[in-house]
């Protein structure tokens, strides 16, 4: 059981790692790196904060660090200078980041709550087929629906194969809906950022030709790795509220 929860905790971790490493990336952060530094600072401490909290509702310090975060996003954005410009737009991006970081926790918090883990089971499975049909190379109007569809499938098939006796079949196939709600909007949301002329206009002031393609391979992965790791992070968010119902 310990060497499973650490593995879990390792898990949501990367996570984090991902959320981070993409999200500053995806936002176009004009302080990628500080960003990222920050972003993985408090998610780390969230998922520490879960882990070390044995008392219901296992996530006290979870407002703390929110309001710490949102200090520190205004505190970074003042280093810029009273006349940066898009202040509005970076500290907004900053806080939202610090909010998607920090729902990572609830995946611990989802973990530690005594009964049975079905429901994390099936969220997570959930989440990571809707993720694989919104990767599909077609356009959402045609991936957003499968990934409905085919989550709240697998939830139900898991239910009705594994989780029978534990995890009704209503309630597996509305939150395997949920979570394939959860994908297709938020690949739909940031998939308008991930396109967006903004960023095409950033890669252009590369003159080098060379480190072009690899500041476009390294934007391509991070946006990537941000738009996969955002909505797991969130779904933990279902998950927990759900065991806590539970229980």
């Amino acid at each position: 059981m310990y060497w499973g929860y650490t593995l879990f905790l390792l898990a949501t971790g990367l996570i984090v790692f991902g959320v981070a490493y993409g999200w500053p990336r995806l936002t176009d952060s004009p302080q990628p790196r500080a960003t990222s530094i920050m972003l993985f600072l408090f998610g780390a401490a969230g998922l520490l904060a879960a882990y070390r909290d044995d008392t219901a509702p296992y996530l006290d310090w979870l407002p703390v660090l929110a309001g710490l975060g949102l200090l520190w996003t205004f505190v970074q954005n003042l280093t810029r200078g009273m006349g940066a410009s898009d202040a509005v737009a970076n500290v907004s991006a900053q806080v939202a980041g610090v909010v998607i970081a920090l729902s990572a926790s609830t995946w611990v918090a989802a973990i530690t709550v005594p009964g049975d883990k079905e429901s994390i089971v099936v969220g997570l499975v959930s989440l990571i087929v809707a993720g694989c049909m919104t990767a599909l190379p077609w356009p959402a109007i045609y991936t957003s629906p499968l990934a409905i569809t085919m989550s709240t499938a697998v939830a139900g098939i898991l239910s009705v194969l594994i989780f029978e006796s534990s995890l009704s079949l209503p309630v597996s196939l509305i939150l395997g809906a949920i979570m394939g709600l959860l994908v297709a909007g938020v690949d739909r949301m940031l998939g308008l950022i991930a396109h967006s002329k903004y960023q095409a206009v950033s890669l252009e002031l590369s003159q080098n030709l060379e480190l072009k393609k690899n500041v476009e391979k390294a934007r391509s992965f991070a946006v990537q790795l941000a738009l996969g790791a955002t909505p797991i992070a969130l779904g933990g968010v279902v998950v927990y509220s759900l065991e806590r119902i539970a229980f």
